[in-house]
């Protein structure tokens, strides 16, 4: 057959109403028609001539749908609205009643999207996040009874509707954080149920990396309530499971609260103070870090793409916060820095060499930058000591002055990148453990 140049035909052969076929006139099919037998052009003219006949008697209207009967009302987004004022919008999602205060006291300071989930109504009552999920297999009256493998099953009864809550709730965020106690049945053994579902909706919304957006909060029991070999095998296996999770940076950052390093730090703390103050405590400090990186400084600013980089690089997290008052020491900023990573509220156990990046905000009063001579000195030793403590990870800085603060300098560490804590699972780790076995011995 010979070869057709398309760009040099006019008009080719074309589907007309009801996909008859109408052959139009164009030169090259008059002259290539002159070459063919006298029958083939009387059938090939009489073709054209029916086809335009056709066109002729037939105007065809153009379909319509029944789509078009109706209006399209304009989307209405449910979510609500933000209000901490921080530079980063968070989603929380509180499990089991460890977990739902700890969402709770980030809800308090205006974090408002956020819910919580319990398999036990009794353990949701006294909790004032406005928004509550119960979820309860068949049968089911008191709660889990912590059994991890109980509150698995039923978190995975009900996960498109831990989905929706997302949808109806979160609308645009930039990360989530799951909080949970590792200790019970509901925590454990729903976070990973949640943490699936939190990708999944940071997927719909197109956040891409939906790993390095979805972060976990999560408390190792006291000393007294590890004597349970049950409760002690629960923290030391969803404890190990997450921190696997981290290490491969499929969540970041994790962030363990271990209970037993605060009661032994702040021993004169009642027993009514002891878990709003812990939960506090880890609510203030990440919110610290968010409104911060809104705020401009006249000296050195850390901003909310310093506050990301700290957050996703995987791993786990620690925060700690210190006081100074002693301004003439060149060193007064440095053991400040030190303190704080010998005496955070969250964990030790973990190889600080070993950090990928580092957060160090300064705030001090207006009088002390203004008036404190060799200051700025003093500073930069301090931010030098961080990086040499973690293996010279990347240290954001922040130096900032605020007026209510005058006669004290304040400062606030975030490390993360850090690897998982073995020598505190170790020691928590029941006698004769078996991974999954309730009752363990």
């Amino acid at each position: 057959m010979k070869d057709i140049n398309i760009n040099s035909i006019d008009d080719v052969i074309y589907l007309g109403a009801k996909g008859r076929k109408i052959l139009a006139k164009t030169p090259y099919v008059e002259k290539e028609q002159e070459k063919l037998p006298q029958e083939h052009q009387e059938t090939t003219s009489e073709f054209s001539k029916e086809q335009n006949e056709v066109t002729e008697e037939e105007d065809m209207p153009i379909i319509s749908t029944d789509l078009e009967e109706f209006e399209i009302e304009e989307f209405e987004d449910e979510s609500i609205e933000d209000k901490s004022g921080g530079a980063l919008k968070f989603g929380f999602i509180g499990i089991g009643q460890c977990g739902s205060r700890i969402a709770e006291a980030f809800c308090h300071l205006g974090y408002s999207k956020c819910f919580i989930i319990n398999t036990a109504l009794q353990d949701m009552d006294k909790n004032t996040v406005p928004n509550k999920m119960l979820i309860q297999l068949e049968g089911m009256a008191g709660g889990a009874g912590k059994d991890m493998e109980i509150a698995r099953r039923t978190m995975e009864s009900d996960k498109d509707g831990i989905y929706n809550k997302m949808r109806n709730l979160f609308g645009e965020v930039d990360h989530i954080f799951i909080c949970a106690g590792l200790g019970g049945g509901t925590g454990g053994g729903g976070v990973i149920t949640v943490i699936e579902m939190a990708k999944k909706y940071m997927e719909y919304i197109n956040v891409p990396d939906s790993d390095k957006k979805v972060g976990v909060i999560a408390t190792l029991p006291t000393l007294g309530e590890s004597s349970s070999p049950l409760v002690a095998g629960n923290a030391y296996e969803k404890g190990n499971e997450l921190s696997t999770l981290a290490d491969m940076e499929e969540i970041t950052p994790f962030v363990i609260v271990d209970n037993e390093k605060v009661q032994k730090l702040y021993r004169k703390l009642t027993v009514k103070q002891f878990f709003p103050t812990i939960n506090n405590s880890v609510a203030q400090l990440l919110h610290i870090f968010n409104s911060i990186a809104l705020e401009s400084s006249e000296y050195v600013s850390f901003d909310s793409t310093d506050f990301q980089s700290v957050l996703q690089v995987g791993g786990h997290m620690i925060m700690g916060t210190s006081t100074v008052r002693n301004f003439d020491s060149n060193t007064s900023i440095s053991e400040a820095l030190k303190k704080n990573l010998s005496k955070t509220l969250l964990a030790s156990n973990f190889d600080l060499s070993r950090a990928k990046a580092v957060a160090c905000i300064v705030i001090g009063g207006d009088d002390i930058f203004e008036n404190v001579e060799g200051l700025m000195n003093n500073v930069e030793y301090g931010f030098d000591t961080i990086a040499a403590f973690t293996g010279n990870a990347k240290v954001h800085r922040g130096i900032y002055s605020d007026e209510s603060r005058n006669g004290r300098i304040n400062v606030y560490t975030m490390i993360s990148g850090l690897e998982k804590p073995t020598v505190r699972y170790e020691k928590m780790k029941p006698v004769n453990y078996k991974k999954g076995k309730k009752g363990r011995k």
